[in-house]
């Protein structure tokens, strides 16, 4: 892809190759040689005036739910919405399944959008931030410079990289505590092939955990080297986190009532009867949206 910017050039009109020819070379100083592609198309000539950052208002109309980019459009600079869209697919899917098998909570559906609309608006914020870093102007030269300075900075690097990528995304887990909760799971040695299945998968760094007749509904693992146990939803963000010092529940029946503690106040003593991989997870992922109408 050859791409240019200009600030000083009239924005109307068909694009074609002597345009995009001449745009490179002021951009440049120095004439590059372009020529149409040889390979198969589709291919795309196209001239954009001024920014284009949308989000749609709903995620959700009835039985229509937007994600990736028919939720959301912004500037390429970064390439982060391959991220955004990628996590939309996994949030709603599980979500999704678990509705179509009559596994999920009321509510359940809502917390796509809860969920997944902040994670845009992040994107759009620093997409747009940059941008206005490419400008011209003496004003924008000095903010670059002042930026460059910041990322002298190991923290600033890596709240950048974290933006950028979508790991500092926290989803609301209600009561659950931890560092880690409501976060991506650490990039854990076999953590790909554990999630293969897209099942509620307890990690256990004590190898007591117990699955009992929880096992045809959730994978089990047990990783010595853990400091905590955790509860991972299907898309692999922790829902619960266990305390130091590698303790572990003893049962998967534990780590349920643990997790699902305060979802519904009135039906805790239900909470241990969930039966299916949706409710596991469902029930914490929708605790918010529980909570205000229980009030």
């Amino acid at each position: 892809m050859i791409s240019a910017t200009e600030w000083d050039q009239p924005a109307g009109g068909d694009a074609s190759l002597d345009d995009l020819r001449a745009s490179v070379s002021r951009v440049l100083g120095v004439n590059v040689p372009l020529a149409p592609p040889t390979g198969p198309g589709p291919h795309l000539m196209r001239r954009l005036a001024g920014a284009n950052t949308r989000i749609a208002s709903r995620y959700r109309a009835g039985r229509w739910f937007l994600l990736g980019d028919a939720a959301h459009v912004h500037a390429a600079i970064g390439g982060p919405g391959l991220n955004l869209s990628l996590q939309d697919a996994v949030n709603l899917g599980w979500k999704l399944a678990a509705e179509l098998r009559g596994r999920a909570p009321q509510g359940l559906l809502e917390t796509y959008e809860s969920e997944r609309l902040p994670a845009a608006q992040r994107v759009a914020m620093h997409t747009r931030a940059q941008s206005l870093l490419t400008c011209p102007g003496g004003e924008v030269s000095a903010l670059r410079e002042l930026f460059g300075e910041l990322l002298a900075q190991p923290e600033t690097r890596r709240h950048i990289v974290e933006l950028m990528s979508g790991a500092d995304i926290t989803y609301d887990m209600g009561p659950a505590t931890g560092l880690l909760v409501g976060r991506w799971a650490p990039d854990l040695p076999g953590l790909r092939e554990l999630t293969r299945t897209g099942r509620p998968l307890p990690l256990d760094p004590t190898g007591t955990l117990v699955a009992g007749r929880w096992a045809p509904h959730l994978d089990t693992a047990t990783l010595p080297h853990l400091e905590t146990a955790m509860l991972l939803r299907p898309d692999c963000y922790v829902a619960w986190q266990g305390g130091h010092g590698r303790r572990s529940a003893r049962s998967a029946g534990d780590v349920v009532r643990t997790a699902a503690h305060g979802i519904h106040p009135h039906r805790s003593d239900n909470m241990i009867e969930l039966a299916s991989e949706g409710d596991l997870f469902a029930r914490r992922s929708s605790e918010s949206h529980a909570a205000r109408h229980d009030e």
